[in-house]
């Protein structure tokens, strides 16, 4: 047998979720279709709010001078685009040859 305490929390949330689709219902019937037709405003200036003073990352540290990136991460980065141009050729060739008939 099922106990009045145990339906009282799935009850409340059946409760809580009826009464958010009636105030949604009721919401969305003051919006007019009008208002969603028009265009979406373009704010006058484009601030970027990330922007931080010269010379400072985005944790307030200061950045050297030296500004050198270490050969190893270069050398990923020289791989990895080395590897994705053999992969555009490769595909470029398929392409050609399931395609270019």
């Amino acid at each position: 047998m099922v106990n009045k305490e145990d339906l009282k929390y799935p009850f409340i949330i059946l409760f809580c979720l009826f009464l958010l689709v009636i105030f949604h219902v009721w919401f969305s019937s003051h919006v007019e279709e009008e208002h969603w037709k028009r265009p979406t405003p373009i704010p006058d200036s484009l601030d970027n709010i990330y922007n931080w003073p010269p010379n400072v990352n985005y944790l307030g540290t200061p950045i050297p001078d030296n500004q050198v990136m270490d050969p190893f991460r270069k050398k990923i980065i020289e791989d990895y685009r080395i590897f994705m141009e053999k992969r555009r050729n490769v595909y470029d060739e398929w392409k050609k040859q399931n395609w270019g008939k």
